[in-house]
């Protein structure tokens, strides 16, 4: 008894030290990288996949089956809430192109891990496909996530991505 309770008064010590994460509640997002898929053989694969990390301070992130109604029923303005903006390098510039299809994503709502603190981090990595009809090698893509409050994060760029197939 004598030798755990110095181990607990100091467990007791350090926890008291941590401080609760304080974030601001609109979403923010850092580039972690672009991760390449070995697999890839052609356009029609995945190039691989953006991992950034996340936090939101009110923790209203993601869309649940429920959120389907007013700007985020299917084809309205936040239906998506991660958006992906695809860029070709033509001609020595970088320059938008609307694929066919939208590279968005529709994540499900995030929750916090324990506590009162409503607060959510992490990281998320987000498969990345190219315009298959492209005579271009080289892409870039731009991202954003928007809560359920319709804020938005700050937009992150990758860096230019070549592929050779």
């Amino acid at each position: 008894m004598r030798k755990g309770f110095p181990l607990l008064f100091i467990v007791i010590l350090l926890s008291s030290c941590l401080k609760q994460e304080d974030f601001p509640n609109r979403p923010d997002v850092n580039y972690i990288g672009f991760f390449p898929n070995p697999a890839a053989t052609s356009k029609a694969d995945s190039l691989g996949f953006v991992k950034f990390e996340f936090t939101d301070g009110d923790g209203d992130l993601g869309l649940s089956d429920a959120d389907s109604e007013g700007e985020f029923a299917l084809g309205e303005p936040y239906y998506y809430n991660l958006f992906v903006r695809y860029f070709e390098k033509q001609n020595g510039t970088f320059t938008e192109v609307v694929p066919p299809l939208p590279f968005n994503v529709r994540f499900k709502r995030l929750s916090s891990v324990g506590g009162s603190n409503s607060s959510i981090q992490g990281e998320m990595d987000v498969r990345v496909y190219a315009d298959i009809t492209s005579t271009y090698d080289t892409v870039r893509y731009e991202m954003y996530i928007v809560d359920r409050a319709k804020q938005h994060s700050d937009t992150l760029v990758t860096e230019a991505i070549v592929f050779n197939f």
